[in-house]
């Protein structure tokens, strides 16, 4: 028995999934491992799982959000040191013309003053979006208030625009054959280096005689001056700028180095005018709070289509720039493509501007004007109104009312 027990080992017992469930109840089966299945649903995560991952999507969008709205609002509040010119208004002239103690002539034409708008310090957003507008321009802000703040540049170009319609007025006048221009002496513009006005006078000084000789125009003062050798000892009359006092200044003159024969004072001059308004009637002209002087043809022109019948624009609607001098001469001005892109938005057809501005700039305004628009430089007032009779005005009865007043 025993040896047979060893030549035949016995098998292992078998359990069946039956024998074991009702055998021994409480053991588990282990989990079947079942390589290479195919499952056709994924296990779905715990739910604090899915509330965390919903969380944190929401957080991400809320700082996506923020962080826009931060770089939106900075590029608001950021501001460059650029100043941006752009198109102001092209408006009639004849609303802010008053005119008292004489007979006036509303025009149905109309002669519009332009203007351009500044955007001090422009935002970051601001400048870019100058950077794609054709009608714009960018200039660094040093080149446009120097160290002045945009309060100080505009009541400097108030004032401007003030002292600039009593001119425009004064040589409306002069053309209807007042004497509304009087010159009373000869404006220091500036010295020349190692003369003797350089060491005595200063821009702003007024000359008014040399050696007790009244001396009101430039002109006068060239003879005064040229009648004289150098070494010639004399004295000039100065109204000095800083005081208004006038001082008798001594000086002896030099020679000129282009000539040794002749003698030099060494000073830059223009004509100082005294404007004579009080011609028996009244004109007044508002701006609001337009300021600078760049509307001093328009006005000068307006003064002359108000006062005299007939229309001088030939019924037409005509946009001005430039300023006015005492001689009638028209000088440059700024800004001059933005207020022909504001010419061009308003429709109008013509528009005069200084021939100071050159061909170049010249050529620059026509582009911003546009094909609708006929461009005319003009040198001075004469120029500007024969512009203006080819468009048909009445220029004819200037020198009517002119010839009266001479007659008269």
């Amino acid at each position: 028995m025993t040896g047979d027990m060893h030549d035949h080992p016995t098998s292992p017992p078998s359990f069946s999934a039956d024998a074991l469930s009702q055998d021994n109840p409480t053991s588990a089966a282990p989990d079947p491992i079942i390589d290479g299945a195919d499952f056709d649903e994924p296990v779905p995560p715990p739910q604090n799982l899915a509330r965390v991952q919903r969380r944190l999507k929401r957080i991400t969008l809320a700082v996506i959000l923020l962080t826009m709205a931060v770089g939106i609002a900075g590029g608001f509040l950021f501001r460059t040191d650029y100043v941006a010119f752009v198109p102001g208004a092209s408006r009639d002239t004849e609303p802010f013309i008053t005119v008292r103690g004489i007979t006036d002539y509303p025009s149905d034409g109309e002669l519009h003053l332009t203007t351009v708008r500044v955007r001090d310090r422009v935002s970051l957003w601001g400048y870019l979006w100058y950077q794609f507008d054709s009608d714009a321009e960018l200039v660094q802000r040093d080149q446009v208030f120097g160290d002045r703040t945009a309060e100080e540049n505009r009541e400097i170009n108030l004032e401007r625009m003030a002292s600039s319609k009593d001119l425009a007025t004064a040589v409306a006048l002069e053309r209807l054959g007042y004497d509304a221009v009087v010159p009373d002496g000869v404006f220091v513009l500036e010295t020349v280096d190692g003369t003797p006005a350089d060491e005595l006078l200063e821009r702003g000084d007024v000359i008014v005689s040399v050696s007790g000789v009244e001396v009101v125009a430039p002109t006068q003062l060239v003879e005064a001056i040229g009648g004289r050798t150098p070494g010639d000892f004399i004295t000039i009359g100065v109204e000095r700028a800083s005081t208004g006092v006038v001082e008798e200044i001594p000086v002896t003159l030099v020679a000129r180095e282009d000539d040794p024969s002749r003698a030099f004072l060494g000073v830059g001059t223009s004509e100082r005018v005294d404007l004579d308004l009080d011609v028996g009637f009244e004109v007044t002209l508002g701006s609001e709070n337009i300021g600078g002087p760049s509307a001093g043809l328009a006005f000068t022109l307006a003064v002359l289509d108000q006062l005299t019948p007939g229309e001088l624009t030939g019924g037409e609607r005509v946009a001005v720039t430039g300023t006015i001098q005492v001689d009638g001469s028209v000088g440059s001005v700024g800004g001059v493509e933005q207020k022909a892109a504001a010419v061009r938005e308003k429709g109008i057809k013509v528009f005069l501007v200084p021939t100071a501005l050159e061909e170049p700039m010249i050529e620059r305004v026509r582009d911003a004007a546009g094909d609708e628009v006929t461009v005319i430089p003009v040198g001075d007032l004469d120029d500007a109104l024969v512009a203006l009779e080819g468009l048909g005005g009445d220029v004819d009865a200037l020198d009517e009312f002119a010839a009266a007043v001479t007659a008269g």
